[in-house]
């Protein structure tokens, strides 16, 4: 029993023995014996409040203890939840109807009513003056409505409380759907735009690139066309991938279901990208100036995927702002972890001039790495270089 309904179950026993004790003078051995009944029946009005309040109708019939049947009746009346019942529709329909409790309440309203206004014959001679006839039938309504009204109150306010606290969790689950209905509105779009755009430009890339592979002359001419070409089809290929992605529910694509990029809960799997397995092929095609080491395997399929991306970020910041630098691309296992770094050396004198930039490579670098658990760490050498270094959790 928590503290505070015991605190409360025993100051109301200690008046009601008081007020005992204050009229045990004023009735009889047998008045006596029924007061000492209704307290006591005040200690088991939480579990057996109707029980409890048949105990304490003949103290208030016999003597003159008030104050343990009218705790009784406001237990019984405060026990219960719903004063109208359900019409077929699930609603309260065009007009309130009684439950069965509500008859039990009433009924035992009533109750206190009779018996605290009807004058027995062994109580004394009988006084039907108009005064105080009055009088008993003022204090009769009294002790039977304002415990039931009080009853009634502390029922309706648990009721409003849990009313409450069902309207909070319904808004703030409201409140979680639009947020996801505004994700997927969002990823749709960027997906549309991707698609029209980004797609629409690589694509004459590709066809231009593979005209002039035709018609050029020279056979250098149409080695560079050739370069471009697969670049235009591999960017294609990494384009659609990213679109199928954003086309996906927001859980799998988050990975919120599956981190390895299993299928979700449509039962749609998200598209795998590049990991360590191409990683030889992305260093090939990375120029000669650009030397590496993948002595790595087994590693879960997010990490190889996360290496592949920092591996492919750090080598375009190269061609971006140190063009012709000596590069060293090392990946490799050690103690559990995938170590990731890639080292460039100053920029060569025949640098060309800066590409565009966002500067967000790095930061997305950064959160890909946190994602996993993992660290990621970049920033200038001392001999005018750069250095990129990550360690990803293998296990």
């Amino acid at each position: 029993m928590r503290l505070r309904p015991a605190v409360l179950d025993a100051a109301l026993i200690a008046l009601s023995a008081t007020e005992v004790w204050a009229t045990r003078s004023m009735g009889g051995s047998l008045s006596l014996a029924v007061a000492c009944t209704a307290t006591a029946a005040l200690l088991v009005r939480r579990r057996f409040p109707l029980l409890a309040f048949a105990a304490t109708l003949p103290a208030l019939s016999l003597g003159y203890v008030w104050l343990a049947p009218m705790a009784a009746l406001y237990q019984v009346a405060s026990g219960g939840t719903g004063r109208t019942a359900p019409d077929a529709n699930g609603g309260t329909g065009s007009g309130p109807r009684v439950t069965p409790r509500m008859w039990v309440i009433g009924g035992c309203a009533a109750a206190v009513a009779v018996v605290s206004f009807v004058p027995w014959p062994w109580l004394g001679t009988i006084d039907w003056e108009p005064a105080p006839t009055i009088l008993a039938l003022l204090l009769s309504a009294l002790l039977a409505t304002a415990p039931t009204a009080l009853g009634l109150l502390s029922s309706s306010r648990r009721e409003l409380a849990a009313r409450l606290a069902e309207l909070a969790e319904s808004r703030e689950r409201e409140g979680r759907l639009a947020a996801e209905q505004a994700v997927v509105q969002e990823r749709a779009r960027l997906a549309r735009e991707m698609h029209d755009t980004v797609a629409h430009h690589i694509s004459l890339i590709a066809v231009q690139s593979g005209a002039l592979e035709v018609t050029a002359r020279s056979q250098e001419a149409r080695d560079a066309a050739g370069a471009v070409r697969e670049l235009s089809r591999d960017a294609l290929d990494e384009l659609r991938r990213m679109v199928g992605l954003l086309r996906l529910p927001a859980t799998n694509a988050s990975g919120s279901s599956d981190p390895a990029g299993g299928a979700g809960p449509a039962g749609m799997a998200a598209p795998a990208g590049p990991g360590l397995a191409e990683l030889p092929a992305l260093l090939a095609t990375a120029g000669p100036t650009v030397r590496g080491r993948v002595d790595a395997g087994g590693c879960p399929a997010p990490v190889g995927q996360a290496a592949y991306r920092i591996v492919q970020e750090s080598l375009t910041n190269v061609r971006k702002h140190a063009t012709g630098a000596e590069t060293e691309v090392d990946v490799r296992l050690s103690g559990g972890r995938l170590l990731v770094s890639v080292r460039n050396g100053p920029p060569g004198e025949l640098a060309r001039p800066l590409l565009p930039s966002g500067g967000h490579g790095i930061a997305g670098l950064r959160e890909r790495a946190a994602q996993l658990g993992g660290t990621l760490d970049a920033g200038e050498q001392p001999d005018g270089g750069f250095l990129v270094r990550a360690v990803l959790p293998a296990a």
